[in-house]
């Protein structure tokens, strides 16, 4: 692309004060932004080529007095609309110019609301400023007909890997396999964490935050993501949905077992984490086999438990009515829940 030299600094007046030795500069000029192309449709087949180019021409700084390229300042602000309004993306660049792959700018657009299969406007622009007492100078806006893909989902778990993306200890399961996921961890408030579809630092898919402040929730896989966050911590319930690319967390309280053997209720059988094991366990005891069976209160919630599953020692996560799984034993036993694995939650008796 021919380089196009833009004045942006036309020197129309200058004054030295005294004061700070600073020159007065007038005359600045908004730098002017092209695109490599004005339509694109995001292909999965082609997510680690490059799919978009902006470029923007180079400023050339003049002034009677000594001043450095960069002190000119620019960032690239992204919208979804063309007041730009709400800015979904605001990028400090030194460089003139910036490249994104299918994969990263489809995580973009997926984390502003873009619908897979259905063309939007995504809107950009550049804006400029010599100093932080000056006023931005905005270039043209471009403006590029982007047609976003359904996330590739090509894994059954996704891990919480830590910073260094060297450790793995949890993960969260897409039982339905529709994209989304949900699972148990315990973490510490404030733990930094990112979800791949691996456990590698070379996983093919790794999600962190939009890296945009109040941007804690969207999931975003752009080299630039931010890592996640617990708000929290404690003993959590995380869900991941890469259709919707955001995240959620939900703090779990209590666990509690009930049946016939304590009149149902949902408080006089409370269940203790195990942290070194990574279990739950109540003491239960009875004096005849469960006929109804017992569930796991969640929170002490009759609509999030755990109750039948198919498989001896399975048991279900449900948020509606349904029934308890299966207790035989006669006496004071231990119950131990295992939710370690989401594909599958797990009880036996000791």
């Amino acid at each position: 692309m021919k380089q196009l030299t833009l004045y942006i600094l036309a020197l129309l007046f200058v004054a030295c004060k005294k004061e700070g030795g600073m020159p007065a500069v007038t005359g600045i000029r908004p730098a002017v932004l092209h695109s490599s192309t004005q339509e694109l449709t995001l292909k999965a087949t082609d997510r680690k080529a490059v799919a978009l180019q902006l470029v923007w021409d180079e400023a050339i700084l003049q002034s009677d007095a000594a001043m450095a390229q960069s002190a000119l300042k620019n960032k690239i602000e992204i919208a979804a609309d063309a007041s730009f309004s709400t800015l979904a993306k605001s990028i400090e660049q030194e460089a003139s110019a910036i490249s994104y792959t299918h994969e990263q700018l489809n995580s973009l657009v997926s984390g502003m609301g873009f619908v897979p299969g259905e063309k939007k406007a995504l809107y950009v622009r550049i804006a400029s400023r010599l100093g932080a007492n000056t006023d931005w100078l905005y270039s043209n806006v471009v403006s590029i007909a982007v047609t976003a893909y359904a996330p590739i989902q090509d894994a059954a778990y996704l891990y919480l890997a830590n910073k260094e993306l060297n450790q793995f200890s949890w993960k969260l399961c897409s039982r339905k396999e529709d994209g989304v996921y949900d699972g148990f961890v315990r973490l510490d408030q404030w733990y930094n964490f990112y979800f791949t579809n691996e456990e590698s630092a070379n996983a093919s898919l790794i999600y962190g935050s939009y890296p945009l402040d109040g941007s804690q929730y969207i999931l975003y896989s752009g080299a630039d993501r931010w890592n996640c966050w617990t708000s929290l911590g404690g003993y959590l319930y995380l869900t991941a949905d890469i259709n919707k690319m955001s995240w959620k967390e939900t703090s779990v309280e209590s666990l509690a077992v009930t049946g016939d053997f304590n009149g149902w209720s949902a408080t006089a059988t409370p269940m203790a984490y195990d942290q070194a094991a990574k279990v739950w366990k109540a003491t239960i005891t009875t004096t005849a086999a469960e006929q109804w069976g017992i569930k796991v209160l969640i929170n002490g919630s009759w609509t999030w438990f755990f109750g039948a599953a198919e498989g001896e020692g399975n048991c279900a996560l449900y948020t509606a009515d349904g029934s308890g799984f299966a207790y035989d034993k006669v006496g004071t036993y231990t119950l131990i829940l295992d939710l370690t694995d989401p594909k599958q939650f797990k009880y036996h008796v000791e």
